[in-house]
């Protein structure tokens, strides 16, 4: 990753400055932050004249739409990686950032090492989701069984699927065929334990209680079609 220059945008000069020093002295990491702006103008104009590797910006900011701002840094940096570091994690907005072609997004509560593992991820041409946003619908347990479906929301089987690893992936075709957490440690060589720790992140991440609920969102949204 030699050479790779990042450009940071955000209204908040301070949070800025914090993730550009983080960032700078990060050792295992070989990259430049080039330029940091508050606003998006600032940022579109500087990407029309300067070729840059990762733009990680907010997308809020004043008299800027948001699927303008990502329109305007697609077509000024064409080969640019983009990443989303936002307040925001609303699931509509997450879709609609990644079906315009951002590369990454995730919430600026989440833990700087995140920030890495993103980075790490989008330089190898991959799409990250951050681990706290929601990409599916919560489930209201108040409602009766029959009612369940009716009431979920149609959910995205991309952003699903790509917010998993490729080990969660696996993990969860065998939960799907009915294998207990031993089965699925023997077919895939790895401890109970960590068959365990595995499906309750897969849970966490879907948003179902138990591994039935789970079962039947998979087949419901086909996510492993």
């Amino acid at each position: 990753m030699a050479g790779y220059k990042i450009v940071l945008s955000d209204q908040q000069r301070m949070f800025l400055e914090g993730v550009k020093t983080f960032l700078e002295n990060y050792s295992t990491m070989q990259f430049s932050v080039s330029a940091t702006f508050t606003s998006g103008k600032d940022l579109i104009e500087y990407l029309n004249k300067v070729d840059v590797n990762i733009v990680i910006t907010e997308i809020n900011f004043p008299g800027y739409d948001p699927e303008e701002l990502i329109k305007d840094i697609k077509i000024a940096g064409k080969n640019t990686k983009l990443v989303i570091l936002s307040a925001y994690g609303d699931i509509n907005l997450v879709k609609s950032c990644f079906r315009m072609g951002v590369d990454g997004y995730l919430l600026k509560t989440s833990d700087l090492d995140s920030l890495i593992e993103c980075i790490n991820t989008v330089v190898q041409g991959k799409i990250y989701i951050g681990e706290n946003l929601k990409v599916a619908p919560e489930l209201n347990n108040n409602i009766a069984e029959n009612d369940l479906k009716k009431k979920r929301i149609p959910v995205d089987r991309f952003l699903v699927r790509q917010s998993m690893t490729r080990r969660e992936l696996e993990i969860l075709e065998l939960i799907c065929k009915g294998h207990s957490n031993k089965k699925i440690a023997e077919e895939l060589f790895i401890s109970e334990h960590t068959a365990s720790v595995h499906r309750k992140h897969i849970l966490k991440k879907i948003g179902t209680v138990n591994s039935q609920e789970l079962i039947e969102f998979v087949k419901e949204f086909e996510i492993l079609k």
